[in-house]
């Protein structure tokens, strides 16, 4: 027989006089409390092998069918604790609601499936949902529902325990559905697993993370979804293992070290990449490979870093940095696809290794946007530029692209106006250029032609 338990708070809300309410704009190292506004529209929804937890009104409403077989729950005021000892079944714990001061804490030792139906929860002391299970965890963001995850700043940590993040999984972390997650790390990492996570859609932002946005071991796998990032450190963290984007949106905004960082490889072969960051855009121990996708990465340190090698398979890709636009121990490769990247300095692509032309054109005292252009002999538009950034000393261009010909003659433009076309973060495809100075003029006779004025 389901059961049912109301556990009834003497407040409505309990908050704390050090936090405060602020606007998404404002520095994110701030603490964050949410308002009475946040509309999470729960939904009506059957689940399978679900036990429930309703926040409402001060109210903590629990509905567990498997009471007395195996799921044991624990509620103090809004502070729910699920221990299982369940290992044939996969539980599905479903999370509705909003709470001001409570968290949502599961043992377990069988894999099982979490649904934030349209939850918002507040912890002040801890993360908002802490799965002490080393299995994998199913995340299913429902249809049409807004969930929210805040951490107050201070952590109060079990003993024996890991919780390094708003939401904390010893295990594995795999996110899918069309409803929203938005998440405040106010104490560190936002969204942390101590195995892998894996996204395979969703939107989810993480609007406030102290530390990194996503922090996890042994892999980052993205397969869909769309995801925003404002962090303090990494915007993706993998701290042993590697990441890979397969396809999706995911855009890191204000990351305050590195956009992309893993500890071997980066691999990306599609989706829309976005990285503004304090320090590297991607940075990776292994080896770094673009096979596809829409890549934009604005460093006010190196672009691209990686300790073994950078490929260019296919793909676009813009990469702006103040310091080198790329940087490898190893070689640097380009087989296909589209770069324009800019920084005071690169190291040059490997040459011997290459299947497509590219250009390195060395110059000085460009200003921000500054139109740079090239133009074949039978003028022939093939890069179309804006730069994002100023270099009152050295700069490095690298361009490459499939209409860069073999010996032909190009004529490279500093200034002018542009129309027409579309604009990829300075980019243009199909635009026109005129006016502007001739700067410097190559021919492609090698497959990398450094051009130094």
């Amino acid at each position: 027989m389901k059961t049912k338990v109301i556990i009834y708070l003497s407040c409505m809300f309990v908050m704390v006089s050090c936090l405060k309410t602020i606007d998404d704009e404002e520095k994110i190292n701030e603490i964050i409390i949410p308002d009475e506004n946040f509309v999470t529209n729960t939904q009506n929804i059957s689940v399978p092998n679900a036990v429930s937890i309703h926040f409402s009104n001060g109210q903590t409403i629990v509905n567990n069918p498997f009471e007395g077989k195996g799921i044991i729950i624990n509620v103090i005021n809004q502070n729910v604790t699920i221990t299982s000892s369940i290992t044939n079944i996969e539980i599905n714990y479903v999370l509705s609601g909003n709470t001001y001061d409570g968290f949502v804490k599961i043992y377990g030792d069988y894999k099982m499936g979490l649904i934030l139906n349209g939850v918002s929860i507040l912890n002040r002391v801890g993360a908002a949902i802490n799965i002490q299970s080393s299995k994998k965890v199913s995340v299913l963001l429902v249809d049409k529902t807004s969930n929210r995850l805040i951490d107050g700043g201070t952590f109060q940590i079990t003993e024996g325990e890991r919780m390094n993040g708003t939401f904390y999984s010893e295990g594995q972390l795999v996110l899918e559905g069309n409803g929203s997650l938005l998440v405040y790390g106010n104490y560190g990492h936002a969204i942390c697993a101590h195995d892998y996570i894996q996204i395979n859609s969703g939107n989810i932002t993480v609007n406030n993370a102290n530390s990194d946005g996503f922090h996890c071991r042994k892999y980052f796998l993205m397969n869909g979804g769309n995801v925003a990032i404002n962090a303090k450190s990494d915007g993706v963290e993998c701290t042993n293992g590697y990441i890979i984007i397969d396809d999706g949106i995911i855009r890191i905004d204000k990351s305050g070290a590195k956009g992309l960082k893993s500890a071997e490889n980066t691999t990306i072969y599609g989706g829309k990449i976005e990285i503004e960051s304090l320090d590297n855009g991607i940075d990776a121990v292994g080896n770094i490979t673009i096979l596809g996708g829409e890549i934009y990465c604005n460093s006010s340190n190196i672009g691209m870093i990686s300790k073994g090698t950078i490929s260019m398979m296919d793909g676009l890709l813009v990469s702006t940095a103040t310091k080198n636009v790329f940087y490898c121990d190893n070689s640097f490769t380009i087989i296909g696809g589209t770069i324009a990247g800019v920084g005071n300095a690169t190291i040059i692509p490997a040459e011997s290794d290459c299947r497509q032309r590219a250009v390195v054109w060395k110059t000085s005292k460009c200003t921000a946007g500054q139109l740079i252009y090239i133009k074949s002999s039978a003028n022939s538009e093939v890069l179309t530029f804006k730069l994002p950034r100023a270099y009152s000393g050295s700069m490095a261009l690298v361009f490459t692209s499939p209409l860069l010909q073999a010996n032909t003659n190009y004529t490279i433009y500093k200034g002018g106006s542009v129309s027409g076309g579309n604009d990829f973060h300075g980019l243009y495809n199909g635009a026109v250029s005129s006016g502007g100075t001739a700067a410097a003029t190559f021919t492609t006779s090698k497959m990398i032609q450094l051009v130094e004025m």
